[in-house]
């Protein structure tokens, strides 16, 4: 039998032990795909040739931070998983593997999306100041240029959300896959607990997910930003859940 089971005496504040607290190949590529994911954020952008050039791109720097910012929580989540249970087993491989082909077929939507929605709170913030920059207008040009249609905001908020849906359903996959070899790695109740928590989580994330792409399917491209809306719901449901789950166990723990 493949060993699974690394060194369990370090362990999380959830009382969670880290199975793989050594690194392995497979976390190694992954991080390597991660970052070259970031890079192609920056690199996939066109070099100014003048300053005023410049200046226009840095309106995209709030998209640039939210993409960042995105691809560094999966980073996190992703790292978590092989942290507590340590597995390179065939199917945790092949699951990664996909993982990784949707996280990099993403991100041309994903900095498209966000770069755009970035520029145009940053260019409204700065006509709310008074600025009126050649800068400024050169950043307006630019999302004129773009010349987003109905049609086309409609299938730019579907392709955001099914790129979201994709990822977190292989992580579900990824922990289910861990939960069927608990008895080899010696998953007590508190970490099988823990383990469907996480499923919950991003099951919760695939819902809010699909919702944000029912509005637009029903509503059409004319309700984008409120498709876009629906991912505030994220920071409320994800850690008013938490904090349910965490409650029970300590109750269960008092049991």
């Amino acid at each position: 039998m493949k060993k699974l089971l690394g060194s369990t005496k370090e362990i999380s504040k959830e009382g969670f032990r880290y199975r793989g607290m050594q690194a392995t190949r497979l976390e190694n590529l992954t991080d390597a795909v991660f970052g070259f994911s970031i890079t192609l954020l920056v690199i996939s952008s066109q070099v100014p040739t003048t300053y005023i050039e410049l200046q226009a791109s840095m309106y995209s720097f709030i998209g640039f931070i939210f993409c960042t910012m995105l691809l560094l929580g999966l980073w996190n989540n992703h790292s978590n998983f092989f942290l507590y249970y340590g597995l390179s087993d065939g199917k945790t491989k092949v699951l990664n593997a996909l993982f990784l082909f949707v996280l990099l077929f993403y991100i041309y939507p994903l900095k498209y999306l966000f770069s755009y929605i970035g520029t145009a709170i940053y260019a409204t913030l700065k006509r709310s100041l008074g600025d009126s920059s050649e800068a400024l207008r050169t950043a307006v040009k630019n999302l004129n240029a773009a010349e987003l249609n109905v049609e086309q905001w409609e299938d730019l908020m579907i392709r955001f959300g099914l790129g979201l849906v994709f990822i977190y359903g292989i992580v579900i996959l990824m922990h289910l896959n861990a939960l069927k070899q608990s008895e080899e790695l010696q998953l007590n109740l508190r970490e099988k607990y823990i383990t469907n928590t996480f499923i919950h989580n991003y099951i919760q994330l695939m819902l809010i997910s699909v919702a944000s792409i029912m509005v637009v399917v029903i509503f059409g491209g004319t309700a984008a930003g409120y498709s876009g809306m629906v991912y505030l719901l994220t920071p409320i449901i994800i850690p008013l859940y938490k904090k349910y789950r965490v409650r029970k166990m300590v109750d269960l723990d008092q049991e």
